[in-house]
Parts: C-alpha cells; structure tokens; sequence
C-alpha cells in the first residue's frame, strides 16, 4: 500500500470511526462486536482500497461495509445461540449449581470423553468466553469447520454423558 493510499485510509479512519461504531452498535447492540464489525470493514477497505477512494461517497462504501460485516455477526450470533450448550444442559436433571465447578464430576467425565483441547475449546464457546469467528482465526479454520466441531464435540459429550447418567 502506497503512502497516499494509507494516509487517505488512517485519515479517514480518524474521521469517521465514531460515526461508523455508532452505525454498527445500532445494528448489533455490543460494544466489542460494534467495534470488530468497523474493524473488519476497515481491514476490507485496506485489501481493496481502490474501491473506497473511487466511490462517489466513501462514507456509504463504508457503511455498506460495516452493515454487511455487522449482519454477518448477527447471522453468527444467531447460529451460536442454537448451538450452544452449557454443562448443565448436557445433563438434564443435574445440579451443577450445588457443586464446585471446577471440580465437577460432570467436567471429569467430560474432560475423560474428549481431549483437553477439545473440551477447552467447547467450554470456551459454550460459556461465552469466546466467539466462533475468535476460534476459528485462532485455530486457522474456516468458520463452518468451527461450526462442525462445536457440534461433534457436543454431540459426543451428550451421547456419553446420556449413557453414563442412564446407567448410574
């Protein structure tokens, strides 16, 4: 990137990033994703800044931009609210609430069932602790793959964990 082009990109950043944030939060209601969203559009801009600086109204790009990766969140949102299990949904009739929850015999058994990697990778998207998008760029995979192993990780535990309850 030439220093024309990333002085234009920084100067305009500096101009309407509020304006672009505030845009994103109207659409998604959370502060970090609001800011990921910009973030992202912005990281578009920088792949394809020819687009940004000939568009008879950059500021439009931009929230064409945001409002495009804002959707695709809440699309992603969406999805993880359908996917996602907490412990104590993994085994009905449970109360994990009554127990120490580091040391339950439920995370026991579940840590038995699949590798620490993979369970630390479910607990972190089934409490909350992290997005799909956040594993999948950390694990180097695309998002649906992160999808499907969320799901195989899940589907696994319930299995086990429905037989070991049946049989106790």
């Amino acid at each position: 990137m030439t220093h024309d082009i990333s002085s234009f990109i920084e100067k305009f950043y500096c101009k309407h990033y509020k304006k672009l944030y505030t845009y994103a939060f109207s659409i998604l209601r959370h502060r970090m994703d609001a800011e990921a969203a910009v973030q992202e559009a912005f990281a578009a801009a920088c792949e394809s800044p020819a687009e940004l600086m000939n568009s008879e109204n950059p500021v439009g790009w931009m929230k064409k931009a945001v409002k495009f990766r804002a959707l695709q969140l809440l699309g992603e949102r969406k999805r993880a609210d359908t996917l996602l299990l907490t412990l104590t949904s993994l085994s009905p009739g449970v109360n994990l609430s009554a127990q120490d929850g580091a040391d339950t015999e439920l995370e026991l058994l579940c840590q038995a069932i699949v590798s620490k990697d993979e369970f630390d990778f479910f607990l972190r998207l089934a409490l909350g602790a992290t997005t799909f998008i956040e594993e999948s760029k950390r694990l180097h995979i695309k998002l649906p793959a992160c999808y499907k192993r969320f799901e195989r990780i899940r589907d696994k535990l319930q299995r086990s964990i429905g037989k070991y309850y049946k049989h106790e």
